[in-house]
């Protein structure tokens, strides 16, 4: 990929030979690109580092160490930077292990352990130990991005965490790079470093009473050091008490952890209660054997999930919802079975324990999915109270002994309303731990003392029922400061020495844990964030106008590092921190603050952060907060560009749908275009004059545009009418879609009205940030379309990228009441057809075909469409079809297109979909794909034509429509 990953150069002064050769050998990266990328986790600080690493060996590791001690640097360890307590921020150098020191060493199945490098994904082990019927028992909400390295550091439990215990319950050894270099063992019994084994005795010798007064209260005591796993019942498990630890003692460089046996089969008991208080009553009394776990979340949390894209339907398999029935709370009890059926009877037993208004047991595996990402989603989601208010981690996961929950959760409460915060709750009722993220106010001082406050009173509270600052972590930033309400100073002072022992120099991770940062220092969204803001030109009608609110949705829960969906495509080749939605969004934030990031719009670090987003729009419904990184981008390119030289692709690629109107204007210019774009010599100099990448075809201009086959065309008579949205790619490059489109709404019976002035929706020039011109394409469709829309008439989508357009960025940029009307009267081909194909294939009308297909869902279509209308009518048609799962095709329009972006273009086809199409070629299997960029990227990279959804029921049809067919394919 060294077309899309620039060079990076080294800037130090001060470095000797030897120095300089470990940063290079180690890959350091110093740009502030990368450095602003790292600038937070997913917590609400923020600090600038000196330098990232991301370690592919022992080495790199330990020259990154050697490197910042040279140069008086700190040292942060880095997983998936999904903490929420700023445990993986820190302005020295940070060391990366996600990206390259991340493998699998070896699976005991005997012994049930795995001995894995930190950068391993929680879900790639699981993933890897499945087939043996075992899985490691830690999982959080994050399980499909967060690293095993990140989890022991924190001490991360989730929602298993009653049957299967934390991360430091199932580590058997850890090795940790000290700040000499010195790789030292910690296991059960000691630890491989005679000297440092034996000072840690006598500090366990010393204290062993105060470890056994203040520590291990309950299972999700995780605020401090873990101590107590020296003391003698435990057996001076030296690797549990290093769990937890956050990163301040060394930089973990592999581990052997615990395997458990999975259930055969299990079911999901979801009870429903009044309030979350009497949710959280009950949890206590639920931890009865075989219950794994105990999962409990406030009614808001539903109320949040519905304002996402108005799912209104969300939650509605939810005790009390689906019989309409109030409920204030919840609880997810998951148990086992060595059958379904026992499973179920065992589920059953777990729900009649207890009193609630209502309860559902589920066994399928797919409702049981929909009913947890409800739960999953919490984190995120709550980032956007209902009214659409934003809500913020810190005092995210406090923790009592269970049976203190209820009283703690009202006197929490009750605390909110004192300072008139709001937040929704959610998390492991079971084990007395709740998150909740709270109306902070940083944009102001005031809000900021306010914020303070209020730490230290929560402190007190959670203090005084027993309870840990954190309960699953770790107290990082947010928390650590506040250790002296929970613990006494001898406690504290002993936290020092066992750091001290370990990290004489305080090199790892200062600021956490031992002399701790104050929890005000380094907020992200603090007051000097806004240093500039120009008003957008999207209204950012849900942020209230400001892009720097719209930037804030990201409040780093990392989904978009996830390989488990469709975010983020570039990130999922590169695995660079910059190339994902929460980087960009990092550098988008360092920008307003102006900062690290000084040169606002003209900003190259955050050009280049955005050069590979290929605008999916995947982040917009897949994102928990849906930030809409293709809106940011169009936004910035938009205001970069301003009044200057935009690079030739925009221009080529963004004014493509004038361009195409323009030439069917002109006799034999298509023809003459084409063979030009065919012809080697010419082909690349066009490309060459066009900022394309002379490496990929050229598009292909249609001999005739669709307008003028139209007007050729003999239509039919009918008291129906519709319109079909002329979009550029089908009116101007390939025709056979919408053509077909037309005959199959003929045969059904309706007139078909094509505008023959131009209209577009601006697509290319939105996704080129060409804004001001958008708007005034979008004034001139508004203008030829009024008429149409004057007469009631349904407007009819071929191109899924330009109806998405429409229905979405339109409304955002005008302020047209037209615009508003072609949204609401636009609807898909297939949204349309569907139920009309139903009804004649139900009468016997139309003969159901008997074809299997692989369907290519446009990225757009995808995320801010719905799909469901073209499986629906494929389903109608006797079509059987499996989608492509990992989203964008790889071309994205014009992205794939620009020089430099056609190798990780065709990675990204590589991922699932070219490989697909060949097996379905060979299997006899139709191609079905919606959208143009995904029809010739995969005819590109395949030599595969697919199909557009109309021409497969345009082709279905005509066998049983054939006597009514003319020469050409007409309908009469």
């Amino acid at each position: 990929m060294s077309a899309a990953l620039p060079q990076r150069t080294l800037k130090f002064d001060r470095v000797d030979p030897s120095v300089f050769k470990r940063m290079a050998r180690s890959g350091m990266r110093e740009d502030m690109t990368t450095r602003a990328a790292y600038s937070s986790d997913a917590s609400i600080f923020r600090r600038i580092p000196k330098a990232v690493i991301e370690p592919k060996s022992v080495d790199d590791i330990r020259d990154g160490i050697m490197i910042a001690k040279h140069l008086g640097w700190s040292v942060i360890s880095r997983g998936g930077g999904t903490s929420v307590a700023g445990n993986a921020l820190g302005t020295g150098l940070i060391i990366d292990t996600s990206r390259y020191f991340n493998r699998i060493l070896d699976i005991d199945i005997e012994n049930r352990t795995a001995t894995v490098e930190p950068g391993v994904v929680c879900d790639a082990l699981r993933d890897a130990v499945a087939e043996h019927g075992l899985t490691y028992g830690p999982d959080p909400s994050t399980h499909s991005r967060c690293t095993i390295g990140g989890m022991v550091a924190n001490n991360a439990c989730g929602s298993h965490s009653v049957a299967y215990g934390t991360a430091a319950e199932n580590l058997v050894s850890v090795t940790v790079m000290l700040a000499n270099g010195e790789e030292v063992t910690f296991e059960g019994g000691g630890v491989s470093d005679v000297g440092i084994d034996k000072q840690l005795h006598e500090l366990v010798d010393a204290h062993a009473d105060l470890f056994a007064t203040e520590l291990g209260r309950f299972p999700r005591q995780v605020s401090g050091y873990g101590l107590h796993y020296f003391l003698d019942k435990h057996g001076f498990d030296a690797a549990k008490a290093i769990a937890g630890s956050e990163g301040t003692v060394g930089v973990i460089t592999q581990m052997t952890v615990k395997l458990v046996e999975v259930p055969r089969a299990k079911a999901l008991a979801v009870l429903g209660f009044d309030t979350v208080y009497d949710a959280a009553a009950a949890a206590s009394q639920l931890r009865l054997p075989g219950v794994a776990t105990i999962e409990g979340m406030g009614g808001d949390l539903l109320d949040a999930l519905r304002m996402k894209n108005g799912q209104e339907n969300a939650g509605e398999d939810l005790p009390g919802i689906r019989k309409g029935i109030p409920a204030g709370g919840w609880l997810y009890c998951e148990v086992g079975g060595d059958s379904v059926d026992e499973a179920i009877a065992n589920a059953e037993k777990v729900a009649a324990t207890i009193a609630t208004i209502d309860s559902v047991v589920v066994s399928e595996p797919q409702q049981m999915r929909k009913l947890w990402h409800i739960r999953e989603a919490a984190a995120g989601v709550v980032t956007r109270l209902p009214d659409g208010g934003e809500a913020w981690p810190n005092w995210e996961d406090s923790a009592v002994p269970p049976e203190n929950l209820a009283d703690y959760l009202r006197d929490l409460y009750a605390l909110m309303d004192k300072y008139s915060l709001r937040g929704i709750p959610f998390g492991h009722f079971g084990e007395g731990c709740v998150h909740v993220r709270m109306s902070f106010d940083f944009g102001t001082d005031e809000g900021i003392r306010i914020f303070e406050n209020f730490m230290n009173d929560a402190a007190e509270l959670v203090a005084s029922y027993d309870g840990s600052l954190s309960g699953e972590h770790g107290d990082g930033r947010a928390r650590s400061a506040l250790l002296d309400r929970m613990y006494s100073s001898e406690m504290r002072e002993v936290f020092g020495q066992f750091k001290e022992i370990l990290d004489p120099d305080s090199l790892f991770n200062p600021g956490v844990l031992v002399d701790p940062d104050e929890v005000t220092d380094g907020l992200r969204m603090a007051p000097g964030q806004r240093t500039f803001e120009i008003t957008p030109v999207h209204k950012f009608s849900q942020d209230k106008g400001s892009m720097v609110n719209a930037v804030n949705r990201c409040v780093g829960v990392s989904a978009c590092r996830s390989e488990e969906d469709s975010m983020c495509p570039s990130f999922q080749i590169t695995g660079d921190e910059v190339h994902s939605t929460r980087g960009r969004a990092r550098l988008l934030s360092e920008m307003f603050r102006g900062e690290s990031v000084t040169d606002g719009y003209e900003s190259k670090e955050v050009l280049e952060a955005l050069d590979l987003c290929l605008s999916c729009k995947a982040c917009a419904s897949e994102c928990p907060v849906n930030v809409d990184m293709a809106t940011y981008k169009s936004e910035f390119l938009h205001k970069h560009y301003q009044g200057k030289l935009r690079p030739a692709a925009h221009y080529v690629m963004g004014w493509l749908p004038l361009l195409g109107h323009i030439a069917h204007k002109i006799p034999l210019a298509p023809r003459l275009i084409d063979t030009a774009m065919r012809t080697p010599g010419l082909k690349k100099l066009i490309a060459l004059l066009g900022g394309l990448d002379t490496s990929r075809s050229l598009i292909r201009f249609a001999p005739q545009s669709l307008r003028k086959w139209h007007k050729k065309h003999k239509t039919i008579e009918s008291t129906k009418t519709v319109v079909l949205w002329p979009d550029s790619f089908n009116a101007s490059l390939e025709t056979s879609p919408a053509i077909a489109a037309i005959e199959v709404l003929e045969a059904l019976g309706y007139n078909v009205e094509i505008p023959q002035e131009f209209v577009c929706c601006g697509l290319t020039w939105h996704s080129t940030g060409q804004l001001d011109m958008t708007k005034r394409v979008l004034k001139q469709t508004a203008k030829v379309m009024q008429p149409y829309l004057d007469r009631g008439l349904t407007v009819i989508g071929v191109e899924p990228s330009c109806t998405v357009m429409l229905h979405n960025e339109a409304t955002e940029l005008s302020d047209d009441p037209v615009i508003d009307k072609l949204a609401q009267s636009t609807v898909s081909f297939a949204e349309f057809v569907a139920p009309l194909i139903k009804e004649k294939v139900d009468a016997g009308e139309i003969q159901p075909a008997n074809i299997s297909a692989l369907t290519q869902v446009h990225c757009h279509e995808k995320s801010l469409g719905d799909p469901q209308h073209s499986a629906q009518l494929l389903d109608a048609l006797g079509v059987s079809e499996a989608d492509i799962e990992t989203g964008c095709c790889g071309l994205a329009g014009n992205w794939g297109f620009e020089k430099g972006h056609a190798e990780l273009s065709m990675a990204l086809g590589e991922r699932e979909l070219f490989p697909k199409v060949r097996d379905a070629e060979k299997n006899n299997q139709a191609v079905i794909a919606d959208g143009f960029s995904c029809r010739t990227h995969i005819g590109e990279g395949t030599g595969v034509a697919p199909k557009h959804v109309a021409e497969i029921v345009r082709d279905v049809m005509k066998s049983e429509y054939s006597g009514a067919m003319d020469v050409e394919g007409s309908f009469f």
